[in-house]
């Protein structure tokens, strides 16, 4: 099982791979450690198709086993779905924050067409009960989430989100702001915005995109193994934001078509003030979709995310992770994760959305969801030894 990445300013291997939930569907996984838990969230549909709802798993031996499925939020009056990315967070007082989307569908207008709102459960006894999931009164049309929150050294906590601010506009990456240990959020500073972003090119018609003639979702398409959605809206998307410590902050945004761009690039932009204000985004030296940001025990810094790769490229879909010693200034080349099951993914959304947790010894525990033919997706975990 292990595989070995090494360069001149990284090195380290995939050691261990193994389920997390696969009895039932289960993508976008949020992980994270409380006391001697770890703890997952996931979410039972892709992208809010009708019927998702959102589950917890714990575990109490380091990722080795996790418990049965604990279903936490369910789709609430006038909503098609529930669906949570990534997000979940515990703050230092132990309490754990899982925010999530209530989805409504417009019918006969796609995925551009979904009304989403914004929620957020807590629970101060490690996940196994939950308060909250009203939803948010916020000055933000279309507020995704996605992205751990981070607990800055004041106590105020920061809330990666993008989506359109207001109705018509382009995708923005934006943070909502609390400071009152996530009580209640203001719309806080854009990290990235661009008005004129267009994504043009073969990746924006996929081959499956799960909508039916008739512009609405078909629910029986995503169990379709080069099944993909795509929306025509593009900007500024998933977001990762990491406390550097000192007031410094780094984000990791994904995006479709900003500055005219088809290639996918991940860009970047940091704060010296602690959010406040934020440095014109950068394009990196690499694609990616679904960033995570993740600071090891060690000091350097972890970035996973899916790989780039459309139907026809000449990339193989897959997840994968590199590694900094600067601070997130350059990243090593990437060591793909492993399915736990050796299966060689044919398309780029059978897989992807990593999440990380350190582990005792200083080794790193990731999740992400994978896909087993005639089964569909689930949730996966890799053990990384950083060397």
């Amino acid at each position: 099982m292990t595989q070995h990445r090494t360069g001149t300013d990284a090195a380290f291997e995939i050691a261990e791979a193994g389920v997390v939930v696969d009895a039932v569907p289960a993508m976008f996984p949020g992980l994270t450690r409380i006391g001697g838990e770890l703890v997952t969230s996931f979410s039972t549909v892709p992208d809010g198709w009708p019927g998702g709802t959102v589950g917890v798993v714990r575990s109490g031996d380091e990722g080795r086993t996790w418990s049965a499925p604990q279903i936490v939020a369910t789709p609430g009056e006038g909503q098609d779905a529930v669906l949570n990315a990534v997000a979940l967070t515990t703050l230092r007082d132990g309490t754990l924050l899982l925010p999530y989307n209530g989805v409504k569908w417009t019918p006969g207008r796609g995925v551009g067409g979904r009304v989403i709102s914004a929620h957020l459960l807590r629970s101060t006894d490690g996940g196994r009960t939950w308060t909250g999931g009203e939803r948010l009164d916020l000055d933000f049309y279309s507020p995704a989430v996605y992205g751990e929150i981070v607990e800055l050294a004041d106590g105020r906590l920061l809330w990666p989100v993008w989506g359109q601010r207001a109705s018509g506009e382009r995708w923005r990456s934006a943070v909502l702001v609390s400071t009152d240990a996530g009580r209640t959020w203001t719309v806080g500073p854009t990290i990235a915005f661009d008005p004129d972003a267009r994504l043009a090119g073969p990746y924006a018609s996929p081959e499956v995109d799960g909508l039916s003639a008739d512009g609405n979702p078909d629910p029986s398409v995503t169990n379709d193994p080069a099944f993909r959605p795509h929306s025509p809206i593009d900007g500024f998307t998933e977001t990762t934001v990491l406390d550097l410590e000192d007031g410094h902050l780094l984000a990791v945004l994904r995006q479709q078509g900003i500055g005219g761009d088809t290639t996918m690039r991940l860009f970047r932009a940091e704060s010296a003030d602690a959010g406040q204000t934020w440095s014109p985004y950068e394009p990196m030296g690499f694609t990616g979709m679904s960033p995570l940001l993740h600071r090891a025990e060690d000091g350097s810094l972890l970035l996973a995310t899916r790989r780039c790769a459309p139907e026809g490229g000449p990339d193989a879909p897959g997840v994968e992770i590199r590694r900094s010693h600067d601070g997130g200034r350059s990243f090593s080349g990437p060591l793909p994760l492993a399915d736990p099951h050796g299966y060689r993914y044919t398309a780029e959304y059978q897989c992807g959305y990593p999440a990380m947790a350190n582990l005792p010894g200083g080794e790193v525990l990731v999740t992400f969801y994978s896909f087993a033919p005639h089964h569909g997706r689930f949730v996966a975990w890799n053990k990384l030894r950083l060397l």
